[in-house]
């Protein structure tokens, strides 16, 4: 939980659920399972749910699969009176396959009480994301939970506006569903999913972006796209082409697009280090013995200066745009 988080699209985070495992490639440099191996230690807030294990390149991190429901942590969106952006479960997944329902429900029923603020909601696990909130009775357990809690710590009124919204079967419209995808086979399988979800927003994290998107290859499109680069130990450069592309295809068609960091990899032109040159299909590129780099249009020289030298201008721009509140469909 953090009041305040340096993520750039959103204002706060809200983990009621801890622990996850890799769902893809893009999982392996994951900085939550990375923390979570940190403090695993007996008496941590990680124990039981990470661990550092022994491979044959050295130390890894790893998690172990188990998830945790941290009842303590579930009812601080209710104090929080000013609205907020909220992302849920910073460092999970909340429809990772250990969690039961029953977690879900009570995570669910918290957003359905706190109509001031906006819960950001990101899986890789849209067919659970899916069968959940198409469960005929999801409504229902929902509402229970929002009519047991005392009226008091819910605030004046949300009670009645969360229980009619949920019994109406409406898509509450303070909660953006999302998937993250990191190239386009990963893109392909959860957005086709999440696509059938009714959402007031439905929005899509391509970060870590390791490969090419092509989003308008889908007759149904996202009403959000965040595109960045991987940082810390380990990191992989994106070519800058592949930012560049989910820029001009939100361009085209009306998606706010926001480009949330370059990662831990510059490219050419800020340089303070020895390159790699990365080409568009993600290989790695050398200079061939008579000093020719063949396909060079292809190629880009990427330098690891760090997150914090690498920024988030992309062509000497920003990209901050947001969605509209709810576009219900």
């Amino acid at each position: 939980m953090a009041d305040r988080t340096s993520i750039e699209w959103t204002d706060a985070s809200w983990t009621p659920v801890k622990g996850c495992s890799r769902a893809s490639h893009g999982c392996i440099n994951c900085y939550a399972e990375i923390m979570a191996a940190r403090f695993s230690q007996p008496g941590m807030w990680g124990e039981g749910l990470a661990q550092i294990v022994t491979t044959p390149s050295g130390k890894d991190h790893r998690w172990t699969g188990v998830t945790r429901f941290d009842a303590n942590e579930l009812a601080q969106p209710l104090r929080w009176k000013k609205a907020r952006r909220i992302f849920v479960c910073s460092t999970s997944d909340l429809f990772h396959e250990s969690v039961p329902d029953e977690w879900i429900d009570q995570c669910f029923a918290i957003m359905a009480m706190c109509p001031q603020h906006t819960f950001q909601v990101l899986t890789k696990r849209a067919d659970r994301m899916r069968r959940y909130l198409s469960a005929p009775d999801q409504a229902r357990r929902v509402s229970d939970i929002v009519n047991a809690w005392p009226a008091a710590a819910i605030g004046h009124g949300n009670e009645f506006t969360a229980d009619f919204r949920l019994l109406a079967g409406e898509p509450m419209p303070n909660v953006w569903l999302g998937i993250s995808a990191e190239d386009q086979k990963h893109y392909d399988e959860r957005w086709s999913v999440l696509a059938q979800v009714p959402a007031a927003v439905r929005w899509v994290s391509a970060e870590p972006l390791l490969g090419h998107l092509d989003i308008l290859a889908h007759a149904a499109l996202p009403h959000w796209v965040v595109a960045g680069g991987e940082s810390g130990p380990g990191a992989r450069p994106m070519h800058p082409d592949w930012a560049r592309s989910l820029r001009d295809q939100c361009a085209a068609v009306g998606i706010a697009f926001l480009f949330k960091q370059w990662g831990a990899w510059a490219a050419e032109g800020q340089r303070t280090a020895e390159p790699v040159r990365l080409n568009l299909h993600r290989r790695r590129w050398c200079t061939f013995e008579d000093g020719e780099d063949r396909y060079a249009r292809m190629a880009a020289a990427m330098h690891p200066i760090g997150r914090k030298k690498a920024g988030r201008f992309l062509d000497g721009a920003l990209h901050d745009a947001m969605p509209e509140a709810a576009h219900v469909r």
